[in-house]
């Protein structure tokens, strides 16, 4: 197709041309405020083939609609703000064996690097299964296996088999220096929600 073509069919259905044109502005709304775009570029479109004036209506609607439930940021900022708490009892840690494949053959380092931030939250599961260590305690994102809490921390094992519910929490995300990619080390602060008696 051809530009004078695309002219003349846009002439010939002016109506449905200039709503294809104005519905753009609450899809380009929405993208700017990362929402997807094609349910705000069809609502759009609808309200100018209507009468192109009504698309002041989806514009206005994207601005203000805010989305659902808290951002992820404002939950790592909260749980950043909760390490802080002087009442908090927490303790510093780190993520052994990130370098290695998950038991589904995902990289960790890579997965730590797109998926975990300061702030993210991640459950510390006691692994009874582990051949040769009787303290695994492994580090669980999503159900995703991380890696495991280090053998220097078997207070952490023996904490959980004795009643205590632990909470990890991402301190901070080091990448590698030649692979910059990768997440060559995860800090974690591992909390002490309460003593189960």
């Amino acid at each position: 197709m051809n530009e004078a073509t695309i002219i003349a069919w846009l002439l010939e259905f002016r109506p449905i041309g200039v709503a294809l044109v104005i519905g753009l502005v609450p899809a380009l709304i929405a993208r700017l405020k990362r929402r997807s775009m094609m349910p705000w570029y069809v609502y759009g479109f609808v309200c100018a083939l209507l009468a192109w004036p009504a698309v002041a209506l989806p514009a206005i609607h994207a601005l203000l609609v805010r989305p659902h439930g808290k951002s992820p940021q404002s939950r790592r900022a909260n749980a950043l703000a909760l390490l802080k708490e002087e009442s908090v009892r927490s303790y510093p840690s780190w993520i052994a064996e990130l370098g290695r494949k998950s038991p589904g053959g995902i990289e960790r380092c890579r997965y730590a690097y797109e998926q975990l931030g300061p702030g993210e939250a991640l459950a510390l599961i006691r692994e009874h299964t582990e051949p040769g260590d009787k303290h695994a305690v492994s580090y669980r994102h999503r159900d995703f296996h991380l890696g495991y809490v280090p053998e220097q921390h078997r207070w952490v094992a023996e904490a959980i088999d004795d009643g205590l519910r632990l909470l990890a929490i991402v301190e901070t995300v080091k990448t590698g220096w030649v692979f910059r990619r990768r997440a060559r080390l995860v800090r974690t602060r591992i909390i002490v929600l309460n003593d189960g008696r």
